[in-house]
């Protein structure tokens, strides 16, 4: 069951000036798989197997992946491709029969591995094992890396349009990238225009959890397709603060949130920029939220029309007391492009740069949310943050950095 709700930060807007609040809507999917069928998987794993990989890193990924072969049924479907310099299918997408999984799992005991990091080659490879097979399934490839895509295709740009390309085909792409070695800018982005999910793991004993993790999502699956729409009268723009996929246009903003598993919460949060108006004139905003229910196989449309704006005189402004709770969200995603924005600085060599923003935003965050612990916590790792980016951060830093921003524009924890 998903259940939902939008808020506006104030219901009041000033007559006599542009100003700016913030709409979020929550949605939350019940902790319970609902009763009925549980829609079939084709699965890719895609594997690097070239030289850095080899030891602790390849073992725990073919443990991880010999595990989630065994967690899958007769009607699921598995491919395994490895690469370094070459592409090699290990297993071809087939039904996984007891025959079947007996067979990939002594396959997936003899990978060994290699030299050079073929990445898009096999991508893709996988993407071609399981792009013929998504009618009526889930179609998910999880790419497993340590380095950088240095054979074959390897601009960020190129690879993430032909992620969005397998999307909008029904193929989604998680990315997993191992230790300091792995481009994040790279496998965040192919996550996020492949509508999966990305992930950074510090070191090989947290591959099979995080492997475990992603499958056990992915097989409680709950919803698909989910999309919000939000229509804004004249006089009103939005900015989304999140890094979900953007559509529509200035008058009627769509929100592709793709598939949602249970347990899940998602948070669009949008700026909202009001031109000045006349006193006591009301702009009503509508929400629509459309999905399928994996367990009856309808299609659902929830619609919210309780949220509006009112012009009101600058006094009455003033004394509106604002909803805490939405201006508190709206300001931790800020923090998380206050983050991305001082990689890049410190990607540039400019510290003094990175720890000024880091600073700024945990004085913006102590203003606006002085009594919540969860923010003034942030605000401490915040400080801690721009005291060490004076120094330049570490490799290993680093990719922690961007995993915590990437995952807060996408509401993952």
């Amino acid at each position: 069951m998903i259940t939902w709700k939008a808020e506006i930060d104030r219901r009041y807007v000033p007559t006599d000036r542009a100003s700016e609040c913030y709409l979020r809507v929550s949605i939350k999917v019940g902790k319970e798989t609902p009763r009925g069928r549980r829609l079939p998987l084709t699965l890719a794993l895609v594997l690097d197997r070239s030289g850095s990989m080899s030891g602790s890193k390849l073992d725990k990924a073919r443990e991880a992946a010999a595990y989630c072969v065994r967690q899958l049924g007769a009607d699921d479907q598995v491919a395994v491709v490895t690469y370094d310099d070459e592409v090699d299918i290990v297993g071809p997408v087939h039904a996984m029969t007891d025959r079947a999984k007996r067979r990939l799992l002594d396959d997936i005991r003899h990978i060994r591995s290699g030299g050079n990091t073929n990445l898009a080659g096999g991508w893709l490879t996988g993407a071609q094992e399981v792009a013929a097979q998504t009618d009526g399934r889930l179609a998910r490839v999880i790419l497993l890396t340590d380095g950088l895509a240095n054979v074959g295709m390897t601009d960020p740009t190129e690879l993430a349009h032909h992620a969005a390309e397998l999307r909008a085909r029904g193929v989604s792409t998680t990315t997993m990238g191992i230790g300091a070695d792995f481009n994040e800018d790279l496998l965040e982005r192919m996550a996020r225009h492949g509508g999966g999910h990305f992930y950074f793991i510090e070191n090989a004993a947290q591959i099979a959890d995080m492997l475990h993790r992603e499958l056990g999502e992915t097989l409680t699956t709950v919803a698909r397709g989910v999309t919000l729409e939000v229509t804004l009268p004249p006089g009103v723009e939005a900015n989304l603060l999140n890094d979900f996929e953007l559509g529509g246009d200035r008058h009627c903003l769509r929100v592709r949130l793709d598939d949602l598993v249970a347990g899940e919460s998602r948070a669009p949060v949008f700026r909202l920029i009001v031109q000045p108006g006349r006193d006591d004139t009301t702009l009503p905003l509508t929400a629509r939220l459309r999905y399928q229910d994996v367990a009856s196989g309808e299609t659902r449309e929830l619609r919210d029309d309780d949220s509006a704006l009112t012009y009101a005189t600058r006094a009455r402004c003033e004394a509106e007391r604002p909803n805490a709770a939405v201006q508190e969200e709206a300001e931790l995603l800020n923090v998380a492009r206050a983050r991305e924005s001082a990689l890049r600085y410190d990607a540039a060599g400019d510290y003094a740069g990175s720890a000024a923003v880091l600073n700024q935003a945990a004085q913006r965050l102590q203003t606006v949310a002085p009594a919540s612990p969860a923010a003034q916590a942030e605000v401490a790792k915040l400080q801690a943050e721009g005291q060490e980016a004076t120094g330049g951060f570490a490799a290993l830093r680093r990719k922690a950095l961007h995993y915590s921003k990437a995952n807060s524009l996408q509401n993952r924890e």
